[in-house]
């Protein structure tokens, strides 16, 4: 086991180093890369788990203080990618234990077909995995404005008296899920363009990069599934919402009205509505932990999120999108 739940406290610097040792451990199915940098010079990594060339995109961490789905989101990567690489072996077990049956064949089977299930769906698809889009903000809502390496940044992001356990922003002050290029998006100010930040950037690179035919977006609080969307065509929500569907049913989480689509007065500029208008492809976002959690979030939150999401993948897989 490389993911370690029971650490209290999991760093940008944890996050590196376990992504690192997960690419070594399976290197056969599981790559690391960097693909982008922060304001504050920190590597952006993306894992790719599986070969084949069917593209799902994974995203957590785009809010700093949101600290759970980034080790859950790596901890999903390692579930995958150790029944994959223990599928062979499972197999000649498993013909041993044919030839001298004992009481756990019935379990043993089950296994065997989970298992087979995986192999092929990760030799037809290839799931992109951002566990943590924002590392800037993400230090920041851990260990206070001083993870911030850079003195003006520092300087600037301390003006704003925000508690540093409530930070969601990035490296700058700005709030990344409100900075992407999509029909609801508004200045918030006299000098505030779309796409000014290089998390931002940097995803919208990945968007344009793969051919994506799903993606997902991790964010907590609420339990819920952001789907619907007003700026598209009633037959693009069709198949929203059936995905959601799926998902509700795996999760146990529930499916947001379209009504609240988008809070009121909100400026607009979120992840999956730039995919979605720009791809028409399926663009989802989950809303892990309980509504009620306090910031910052309860480290035990990380068994339970994995409980809850761990299938998601492969029912989505399931669904031959």
């Amino acid at each position: 086991m490389i993911i370690d739940f029971n650490k209290p406290q999991y760093s940008y610097i944890d996050l590196i180093s376990d992504a690192n040792a997960l690419a070594q451990t399976y290197g056969n199915i599981l790559q690391n890369v960097t693909i982008g940098k922060s304001h504050d010079n920190r590597d952006i990594v993306m894992l790719k788990l599986g070969t084949g060339k069917k593209y799902i995109l994974f995203c957590a961490g785009v809010h700093g203080r949101e600290t759970i789905n980034p080790i859950v989101l790596l901890k999903i990567a390692e579930y995958y990618a150790k029944i994959y690489e223990e599928f062979n072996n499972a197999t000649e077990k498993f013909e041993n234990l044919i030839k001298k049956p004992d009481g756990d064949v019935q379990k043993q089977y089950n296994r065997m077909i989970f298992g087979k299930c995986v192999y092929e769906l990760l030799r037809t698809y290839t799931i992109l995995i951002i566990p943590l889009l924002n590392p800037d903000g993400y230090m920041i809502s851990l260990y206070g404005y001083n993870a911030i390496q850079d003195l003006d940044l520092r300087k600037r992001v301390k003006k704003m008296g925000i508690n540093h356990t409530e930070w969601k922003y990035n490296g700058r002050g700005l709030d990344i899920n409100r900075n992407f290029p999509c029909r609801s998006w508004k200045p918030k100010g006299p000098r505030d363009y779309a796409a000014s930040e290089n998390e931002t950037q940097t995803l919208i690179q990945i968007f344009h990069q793969y051919r994506i035919r799903c993606f997902l977006d991790f964010h907590s609080r609420g339990k819920s599934i952001y789907y619907y969307r007003n700026s598209m065509t009633s037959s693009y929500n069709e198949n929203q919402y059936k995905i959601a569907k799926k998902l509700k049913e795996i999760t146990g989480y529930e499916l947001v009205n379209p009504e609240n689509e988008i809070e009121y007065g909100d400026s607009g500029g979120n992840t999956v509505h730039y995919f979605s208008e720009r791809f028409n492809k399926p663009a989802i976002t989950i809303e892990t932990v309980d509504e009620d959690a306090g910031f910052p979030l309860d480290y035990k939150y990380r068994f339970s999120t994995f409980e809850e999401i761990k299938l998601v993948l492969f029912i989505l897989g399931s669904l031959s999108l």
